[in-house]
């Protein structure tokens, strides 16, 4: 999932609102990743810097896919990582992984208020 800060808006506030709009729940817990993902945009001769932020839904929560959506699926960590494109992208999810659902004291004091 990906989206863009609206004017105005502060980026975690832009990751709540994406999540919402591309699955139809808020998060029961929130966590900002301490990484970025970085890379070159040539069409806008611009460097990108891209914060991620990590979610959990309520269990067993049944997606509803907004319409520029048709798909989606929930995919085992190994997967996931193997799918990723940016390297920034694979070693946030590690930090998730290891951190955050490794149950590290980090994991903690990621959390951030939803």
């Amino acid at each position: 999932m990906s989206g863009r800060v609206e004017p105005g808006e502060k980026a975690h506030e832009a990751a709540l609102r994406e999540l919402l709009e591309e699955t139809g729940s808020g998060p029961v817990r929130f966590w900002v990743v301490p990484g970025v993902n970085l890379f070159y945009d040539p069409h806008r001769d611009a460097v990108n810097l891209v914060v991620l932020f990590a979610a959990q839904l309520e269990n067993g929560f049944q997606i509803s896919l907004s319409p520029e959506h048709s798909m989606f699926e929930w995919l085992p960590y190994a997967e996931a990582r193997r799918r990723l494109v940016w390297p920034g992208q694979r070693e946030c999810l590690d930090i998730v992984h290891q951190y955050i659902l490794g149950g590290e004291e980090a994991g903690r004091l990621l959390e951030f208020p939803a």
